[in-house]
């Protein structure tokens, strides 16, 4: 797949189509890539539509923000892997870690065989304090999100999918990211989030989720504001902190004393089952045995198995299930091999099913169009800061 393409198997093409446009002369080959995505749409339609809609968004979904001179400003774990390996607390320990997750270059073995040998010899203050910067560079270079990012592709993104028809279920996105790019994106977009923290709470509470915003007009009924999503952060977030046992957010670019983050490494199982992950994990696991859900999978790589878990479970259980799976990596060698998996249900006739070859940015193209706009969220946007875009 060249810089740029995108490539589509499902139940409505024979083998993976490609659905770029080509030179107009070859005529039968562009009425296949036409038709490939008019079906594409028309299933992304009826995955935003159903009754229940989630969405898992991971590391890709970041990683196409960039700064004003195009820098890229979300880290990538190859990014992150830099940054540890140059700390000088690093070089005191490394001899002493297993070789093989050092010379692959994985961050995530790394930490977890760090963490595993602290726990054994808690006063080693070598460990300690590598740990400890390690997350430390993780929150600092996640922490990238700021009042000026340009957020446009998430904020689009937010207007296709989070702006439903009040009939059907609030949509819920759950994400991997500690960032606030979801955040920030809904209060350019004037979205209202319910997060776990409650209208404008700092501390968390599970049972806020089932709060809700209404619109309350004189001399009519209250009715549902149609501007209004689910955030669940699956692992954490770069404004969490945790004090006295509860959850709290912090105001700013403040770092947390304590920050409630599930780090990449191999306690993320044990620790998505410990609050306030254990709501999130419960609530992904419940709204996956809805039995008209749509589930959109973006830039997320397979490698977290406590969530490939419980989504292998409804793909096999779920017969109302309809998922859409998307990544730019989804046919690399590299790839997991869930994917595969995923591409051999296809294959064998599954039409519930979806694989999309794109990025991020590319699925916001192609997903529906933006229903219309209220009067007053487009007189709202008349004042909004100057040149910052709609």
């Amino acid at each position: 797949m060249g810089v740029g393409d995108r490539a589509v198997l499902g139940g409505f093409a024979r083998g993976w189509q490609e659905i770029d446009s080509i030179s107009p002369n070859n005529e039968d080959e562009k009425a296949r890539r036409e038709a490939a995505l008019t079906s594409l749409t028309e299933e992304l339609s009826s995955i935003t539509n159903c009754e229940s809609l989630v969405v898992l968004a991971g590391s890709g979904t970041s990683l196409g923000i960039v700064d004003n001179k195009g820098k890229r400003l979300a880290p990538s774990m190859g990014d992150l892997w830099t940054d540890v390996y140059m700390l000088q607390s690093f070089g005191k320990v490394e001899e002493t870690l297993t070789p093989g997750p050092v010379a692959s270059k994985n961050l995530e073995h790394v930490l977890s065989d760090a963490q595993a040998r602290l726990a054994l010899d808690p006063v080693n203050t070598a460990l300690s304090e590598f740990v400890s910067e390690a997350e430390g560079i993780i929150w600092t270079k996640c922490s990238f999100v700021d009042r000026n990012t340009d957020l446009v592709s998430h904020e689009l993104f937010l207007r296709k999918v989070a702006r439903r028809s009040t009939r059907l279920q609030r949509a819920q996105v759950f994400t991997t990211n500690y960032d606030l790019a979801f955040e920030a994106a809904a209060k350019n977009a004037r979205f209202n989030v319910i997060d776990g923290f409650g209208f404008g709470g700092e501390t968390f509470d599970g049972g806020s989720f089932d709060l809700d915003y209404v619109q309350r007009r004189p001399h009519e009924p209250l009715t549902l504001d149609p501007s209004v999503f689910h955030l669940l952060k699956l692992h954490g977030s770069v404004n969490w902190n945790l004090e006295d046992e509860e959850v709290q957010k912090v105001c700013g670019s403040m770092k947390p004393d304590n920050p409630v983050l599930i780090y990449p490494s191999a306690t993320k199982y044990q620790l998505s089952y410990q609050q306030p992950y254990l709501e999130f994990m419960s609530r992904f696991q419940m709204a996956l045995r809805q039995p008209d859900v749509g589930l959109l999978v973006v830039g997320f790589g397979f490698n977290d198995d406590h969530l490939t878990a419980p989504i292998k479970a409804a793909l096999r259980a779920n017969i109302g299930l309809r998922a859409a799976f998307v990544s730019p990596g989804i046919r690399t060698s590299g790839a997991s091999g869930t994917f595969k998996e995923i591409e051999q249900l296809i294959m064998k006739g599954d039409r519930r099913l979806t694989l999309l070859e794109a990025t991020f940015d590319q699925l916001v193209e192609l997903l529906p169009d933006v229903p219309p706009r209220e009067e007053r969220e487009v007189h709202a946007e008349r004042f909004s800061t100057p040149g910052r875009r709609p």
